[in-house]
């Protein structure tokens, strides 16, 4: 299942998205934004990505205005990894180099015709591990070790 949420700002494309998705046969939960009244981003990215990193569904799909303040916020999120991209050959390389779960849109940036040709590259590719799987170990050691020096600094009292 591909989770799909956007701001305001990027709700027409997140519909004209969904609409896509179904004609893929694809199953989908939208998180919202539902309408285009004024809603912040960083709630809605934190709401879909934590249903992937939880395993409720297996990719993401967020919309904003340059696809980037999802993309920062989505990336606070440990375990996540997500791509903005603004074309189908990055979306499936994100996939099959980073495996990326989650790509983030810009209603601003691209065309609904393209943004839905950058989705159907980045769901048809699969990750394809080997050199790029090790990169990607040398990711997680990194988040592990952030987090390590954030709750040593809490039990040191630096916070």
């Amino acid at each position: 299942m591909t989770g799909i949420g956007s701001d305001d700002n990027g709700f027409e494309l997140k519909q004209r998205l969904s609409a896509h998705l179904t004609e893929r046969g694809e199953e989908t939960w939208d998180f919202g934004s539902f309408s285009t009244e004024p809603v912040d981003y960083p709630g809605i990215a934190a709401a879909v990505v934590e249903a992937v990193r939880d395993g409720l569904i297996e990719s993401a799909i967020l919309v904003c205005e340059s696809g980037l303040g999802m993309a920062i916020a989505a990336n606070k999120v440990p375990d996540i990894y997500a791509a903005p991209v603004t074309e189908a050959r990055t979306a499936r390389l994100a996939r099959e180099r980073n495996n990326a779960h989650t790509i983030t849109l810009g209603a601003t940036v691209v065309e609904p015709v393209l943004a839905c040709t950058i989705v159907d590259a980045w769901l048809d590719s699969r990750f394809r591990g080997g050199d790029s799987a090790r990169k990607i170990e040398k990711i997680r050691a990194l988040e592990e070790r952030q987090a390590r020096s954030a709750a040593l600094a809490v039990i040191g009292g630096f916070r």
